[in-house]
């Protein structure tokens, strides 16, 4: 199916607030195309919110979403509202493909694969969707999710009282630990929502090898695009924080003072 260049408006969000960037869709060369996808299997809870990010680092024809059941979602459509309980995400930047599925049901279980339809090829990524049952979340946090959360914005600590505060609320809680989109999503949108935009601590350091960042439970730290800033880490610091500016992974000196984010881990990585 041929079909012709165009010129979309879309609405990517920038510090406290949107601008607007013109996306062309346009039959360039796609030798050097390359796939922007988390491929990381995601637990959700009924009713719940997924956000499915897609892009590519080149021009494209179009795009489209199957799932098991074979319904196939074609971007555009999701986007101009043609399917009920879909949309566009807020930020389209490197996620041109992405979709947001409103409130999550059984029939939304199984393999999501995002195919980016370039001239003469094209690129492919799956991710699967399970239903988790709510587990119950210790008393001071909350459920973003499929995990459960304390933001702590009364008082600034550096990263190490931080993380010692986080292990005194309970035996499975620690500093957060981020390595999903989806979460790292909802965590940054509650921070807009409810609290004073500041950088906040969260559970990854470089402390053993210089530019080698790691979780507390042991689990890298996923590199490059969309979790870290452009240009970061910067190796001025050994401790990982949310930015304060779009909510991108930072490195700061571990004695600087912030907010911070716990999370209840679990059993396995206790």
């Amino acid at each position: 199916m041929y079909i012709h260049t165009h010129h979309y408006m879309i609405f990517v969000m920038g510090h406290l607030g949107c601008f607007v960037a013109t996306v062309v869709l346009s039959l360039a060369s796609s030798s050097d195309a390359t796939l922007i996808f988390d491929a990381t299997h995601v637990k959700v809870i009924t009713g719940e919110s997924l956000a499915l990010n897609c892009g590519v680092e080149q021009d494209f024809r179009h795009c489209v979403w199957e799932n098991d059941r074979g319904n196939i979602f074609q971007v555009e459509d999701v986007h101009t509202g043609f399917h009920h309980g879909m949309r566009a995400p807020e930020d389209l930047t490197n996620n041109q493909c992405g979709i947001i599925i409103d409130s999550v049901s059984n029939e939304d279980l199984g393999e999501w694969r995002c195919t980016v339809h370039l001239p003469g090829r094209s690129l492919t990524g799956s991710r699967r969707v399970e239903i988790t049952e709510a587990e119950e979340c210790l008393g001071s946090f909350l459920r973003l999710g499929g995990e459960c959360y304390y933001f702590h914005e009364d008082s600034a600590m550096n990263w190490q009282d931080a993380r010692d505060y986080c292990r005194s609320l309970g035996s499975l809680a620690d500093l957060a630990v981020v390595n999903d989109c989806h979460q790292l999503s909802l965590i940054w949108n509650h921070i807009l929502m409810y609290y004073e935009t500041t950088w906040h601590w969260i559970g990854g350091n470089d402390k053993e090898e210089e530019g080698s960042f790691y979780f507390v439970d042991g689990s890298a730290v996923p590199e490059g695009t969309p979790f870290w800033r452009p240009g970061a880490p910067e190796s001025d610091g050994d401790c990982l924080n949310l930015s304060e500016k779009h909510g991108y992974f930072n490195d700061y000196p571990c004695d600087n003072v912030a907010p911070f984010i716990c999370q209840q881990l679990s059993e396995q990585y206790v």
